[in-house]
């Protein structure tokens, strides 16, 4: 789910001038919208992520939102550029939406899940899925999204859905792993102990 980060960077820019009548500045312009939401809201978006279930319930909501925002962005092709202008902003401030939580929950679940032993070793592979999005995400999101049009909008924002609809489940099995690992202590169950 890591490649959202390459959307506004790389697919919107580009569907932005090739596919829609908006105008050019807003590639500027989504940028910076993305920004101040970020700046404004971060702390906000996840003050209430704060186990690793209500990660994976972020992680869920981020991805419906992916799925909303990718939808409007295949919904500015071939309409007025006043209409391309308006859906473009709506489908980057919801992305940016679903950006934070997706944030909040990677953070909280990479987390709270990590041995306490090994949690470099364990943030390190979990950091693998950015790398990997880096190298993969611009290629897929331009092949998808920009070659295909349309179609490929609607293909990105499905998986993004299908990814997050999954991660509930997948937390929970990562909980079950880590509390037979560590003998059913949890993170915050150590530093009461050590308190």
């Amino acid at each position: 789910m890591a490649i959202q980060f390459k959307v506004l960077t790389v697919a919107v820019p580009l569907w932005l001038v090739q596919a829609t009548t908006a105008p050019r500045w807003l590639v500027s312009g989504t940028m910076l919208v993305n920004t101040v939401i970020v700046i404004a809201f971060q702390v906000r978006a996840s003050r209430h992520i704060d186990t690793p279930t209500a990660g994976g319930n972020a992680y869920r909501r981020s991805g419906i939102a992916f799925l909303l925002s990718c939808a409007l962005l295949a919904l500015t092709a071939g309409i007025p550029d006043w209409a391309a202008a308006a859906l473009l902003l709506a489908a980057v401030v919801i992305h940016t939406i679903g950006e934070l939580w997706h944030s909040a929950a990677g953070f909280e679940v990479s987390f709270a899940l990590a041995p306490t032993q090994a949690t470099g070793q364990y943030l390190g592979v979990f950091g693998l899925g950015a790398g990997l999005s880096e190298a993969v995400g611009p290629g897929l999101l331009i092949a998808l999204c920009i070659t295909w049009g349309r179609p490929g909008w609607y293909v990105v924002g499905a998986l993004f859905a299908l990814r997050g609809l999954a991660a509930p489940f997948a937390v929970r099995w990562a909980q079950r792993a880590h509390r037979t690992a560590t003998g059913g202590e949890t993170r915050a169950g150590a530093q009461r102990v050590a308190t």
